[in-house]
């Protein structure tokens, strides 16, 4: 770990730089992913032995991966030479002992969630790390440093970062997420943030807590992070803390975009390009295929991510010309593959935010889990259990909707997340195949 003071003051050039960084419109934008994208590609072939005998001039000269190719590859997608094997046990170590000072060679290592089915983990030098929390607070603080400011992060796994990256105006809080969530009640009432940045499950019980009386904490920016914020969690959230629910948008693959000061979600295309994958006839609902600009401990050189974003059909209004998402929808896996009903022999996709839709619009329902188990099978557990038939219907009326063919729906048990769980509400069983993509674009 980099000494605190240097560590601070990289901190700070990374978050000046940021502030600093404008585009006037798409051209100035793509001007500069443009100057950045050379230097990646020709500094590849040389850093990731994946690349060797290529000589990549454009983007599209690199093949497109996926996390199964990361997981594979990883000696040979990554600067140091390190297995997966042994940053995983250095990780699995640490998660276990809640200890997250976990490195190989000077190279930090983080555990992913492991919520697509293949666990794996992101690295970062000192200097990548800092640079994000630069960055970070660059984004998420749009009024700049002001003295008193306090971050409160409730995460599943924490690091020396947070401790290390403190300053006389920003203090940084970790609180970890697998303590009971009483214990995580505490910790934010005694460091009574200003800023609280936490998965929407986890936000959704604060809410409920300052409504009942149990927390009095009054944090002047919410942040959603590592979990889908549902709409219907949004709301709840907003009427129990008294202020509106931003996002960042972060992955394993890196800081992917953050909501603006008007509350629109923006990527970070100053810091990653994007290119879509369209899922539907308009575009709009498409999967991210990014490729990190500045970060090079490891190759995120056109990697197809398992998300599913919808862009916004317009530009925002804050004057940023970086692409808006309307929503990050879930995974790729969290869609529902079923029969059409208008072309027989073939499937269709029943988005999860459909699926969310209707099943809490039903009477009654205040959570469910909904697993599509077969070609024509899914799973629907709510709480409370007597909502199941309302929950069902609703469903099986959005299926006829979207012109597919009603699935058997089975009725399962509602089970309550572990503290460290991802919550995933809508999820496709990884025996069950999913569907084509249509086709590659640049996001404009």
């Amino acid at each position: 770990m980099s000494p605190p003071g240097l560590t601070q003051l990289q901190v700070g050039v990374a978050y000046a730089r940021a502030r600093r960084r404008r585009f006037a419109d798409r051209a100035a934008l793509q001007a500069w992913q443009d100057a950045r994208l050379r230097r990646v590609l020709a500094t590849a072939p040389r850093r990731y032995p994946y690349y060797r005998g290529l000589a990549p001039t454009r983007l599209t000269d690199l093949p497109v991966i996926d996390k199964a190719t990361v997981v594979e590859r990883f000696a040979d997608l990554n600067e140091h030479g390190l297995t997966l094997d042994a940053c995983l046990a250095a990780a699995r170590t640490a998660e276990r002992e809640r200890d997250f000072t976990a490195s190989l060679g000077g190279v930090s290592i983080g555990l992913s969630s492991g919520t697509s089915g293949r666990q794996s983990v992101f690295l970062t030098t000192p200097r990548e790390r800092a640079r994000w929390a630069g960055e970070v607070l660059a984004k998420a603080l749009p009024d700049g440093l002001v003295t008193g400011t306090r971050v409160a992060l409730v995460l599943r796994a924490g690091g020396p970062l947070y401790e290390s990256v403190g300053t006389r105006r920003v203090s940084f809080r970790f609180v970890d997420l697998a303590l009971p969530v009483e214990a995580q009640l505490t910790a934010l009432e005694d460091f009574r943030p200003t800023v609280l940045a936490a998965p929407p499950s986890i936000l959704r019980l604060v809410a409920q807590a300052k409504v009942q009386g149990r927390s009095t904490i009054s944090p002047g920016r919410v942040l959603s992070v590592a979990e889908v914020l549902d709409p219907h969690d949004e709301r709840e959230i907003e009427a129990g803390l008294g202020c509106r629910v931003d996002q960042i948008y972060q992955a394993t693959e890196g800081f992917l975009g953050i909501s603006c000061r008007l509350g629109a979600l923006h990527l970070n295309e100053d810091l990653v390009k994007v290119e879509r994958i369209p899922l539907d006839r308009t575009g709009r609902r498409f999967t991210p295929v990014i490729t990190d600009l500045v970060r090079t401990s490891q190759a995120v050189l056109r990697l197809r991510l398992d998300d599913v974003l919808l862009a916004a059909d317009d530009a925002c209004g804050c004057g940023s010309p970086t692409l808006v998402v309307d929503e990050v929808a879930g995974r790729a896996d969290d869609v529902l593959w079923l029969a059409s009903a208008e072309r027989p022999g073939t499937r269709g996709p029943l988005f999860a935010d459909f699926v969310r839709g209707a099943v809490l619009g039903a009477p009654g329902v205040r959570d469910f889990r909904v697993v599509q188990t077969g070609a024509a099978t899914v799973t629907v557990a709510v709480t409370p259990p007597a909502a199941h038939d309302g929950a069902a219907s609703a469903l099986r009326a959005t299926v006829r909707r979207a012109g597919l063919v009603e699935p058997a729906v089975e009725r399962a048990d509602f089970t309550p997340l572990g503290p460290t769980e991802k919550l995933r509400r809508v999820r496709r069983d990884p025996s069950v195949p999913g569907g084509p993509a249509v086709g590659l674009t640049d996001a404009r």
